[in-house]
């Protein structure tokens, strides 16, 4: 009998082991912040390879290149496994059919472009529109056999609908097919997956539509209903929390209750141990600070290390006047991350600061995706969290909502 277990030596619990058990040809895994969906993706795999499925048969999908390597990592004894992003499928893919080149930022900053100009450009091509920025970036790139991460996918879908020798040394090798962070997978790459869809082949797509925080690059959260609809895909829930203490996911649910939602459903605590919340608003950026580090060095006399602590915020330059403070002190390992970069993350300790209005949510964007990303920034925290602010007359709305 196949055994896989979930941490050290606990089973895996009822719900995880459903879905790694399942037999559905199209599943859904809804898996909340600190549910074990990697445990629940890898022991999916290692079921499929006990059973006879060939190694090569399987594609691992992921929207970052950060979920990538950890599943390399926790599955690096499976060789011929394909573990890859969209980006970097459609590049192995497309490389063996013609000769191109990536463009280099460096190279496109050289040619007069910034990052907010790549930024907007990308934006405009995923979701196929056009300027005339668009248009002379492109013509700059054919011109030197340049190809960007959005063209790789357009042309592979291009030469997966017309070039039917091709669909079928993909579609015949891959037979099993996993997509990771599913809720950041943009319209593009959803029409992908549909192009490389058998009549035996098998998918198991992965997300949380709480956690969908990358419209700016053209993502969109809409491809999960889409694909339940289209496939008529089971849905899978894993809602027990093993990260967060009770505190802090009471304050998390709070929040995003807040949120319109297609798949409502709580983060229900697994540990006992209730944890803390610490709101804190100051009048001015030094006595912020002052606090910060008083109250980190605190945490260390609890034997909590540097490395479990974090600071996080919307912007970095939020944080480069604790940076240098901090420095001085000699705390050169607590982590400094923008909320984007802490996906995936967890600490014991998290410090999330610049939370005013304008700052979280921003003025005039979309008030839901930045719920969303606070949420993400909250639900990183294992048992303390310290909302703070610096001042009482901007708070931001969402400080409000988690209590």
């Amino acid at each position: 009998m196949f055994i896989v277990l979930y941490r050290g030596n606990n089973m895996l619990n009822k719900k995880q082991t459903e879905a790694v058990f399942s037999k559905d040809r199209f599943v859904f895994l809804l898996a909340g912040a600190g549910t074990g969906k990697t445990t629940v993706i890898i022991s999916k795999i290692k079921k499929l390879l006990a059973d006879g499925i060939l190694a090569e048969n399987i594609l691992v999908l992921s929207f970052t290149r950060k979920s990538v390597k950890d599943l390399q990592t926790k599955l690096a004894t499976f060789e011929n496994l394909t573990i890859t992003t969209f980006h970097g499928f459609c590049y192995k893919v497309l490389k063996s059919q013609i000769d191109f080149e990536i463009p280099k930022e460096n190279w496109l900053i050289s040619k007069g472009y910034t990052l907010l100009d790549l930024t907007k450009i990308n934006l405009y091509k995923r979701n196929n529109k056009t300027s005339k920025m668009v248009k002379t970036y492109n013509k700059l790139l054919r011109e030197n056999n340049l190809y960007d991460y959005t063209d790789l996918e357009y042309l592979t879908l291009k030469k997966l609908k017309s070039d039917s020798h091709f669909k079928n040394e993909i579609t015949s090798r891959f037979k099993y097919i996993f997509a990771d962070e599913f809720q950041d997978t943009s319209l593009i790459q959803y029409m992908l997956l549909k192009e490389l869809v058998t009549k035996t082949s098998k998918y198991f797509c992965v997300g949380d539509p709480n956690q969908s925080i990358y419209s700016f690059r053209g993502a969109s959260s809409n491809v999960i209903n889409s694909y339940v609809k289209d496939f008529n895909a089971k849905i899978y829930l894993l809602n027990i929390n093993y990260r967060s203490s009770p505190l802090i996911l009471k304050a998390s649910n709070k929040l995003i209750s807040n949120n319109k939602r297609s798949y409502k459903f709580n983060l229900i605590p697994f540990k006992k141990e209730k944890g803390s919340i610490t709101y804190k608003c100051f009048s001015s950026i030094k006595s912020k600070n002052k606090y910060i580090i008083e109250e980190i060095r605190s945490l260390l006399k609890l034997k909590i290390t540097q490395e479990e602590i974090a600071i996080i915020y919307r912007n970095h330059h939020f944080a480069n006047q604790l940076k240098k403070e901090l420095y001085k002190t000699y705390f050169d390992r607590i982590n400094f991350l923008s909320i984007h970069q802490v996906k995936g993350l967890e600490f014991d300790c998290v410090f999330f600061i610049g939370l005013e209005e304008g700052k979280i949510p921003f003025i005039d964007a979309d008030i839901e995706e930045e719920r969303r990303l606070f949420y993400v920034g909250i639900t990183r925290a294992r048992k303390h969290l310290y909302l703070l602010t610096k001042n009482k007359n901007k708070i931001s709305r969402f400080v409000s909502e988690t209590r």
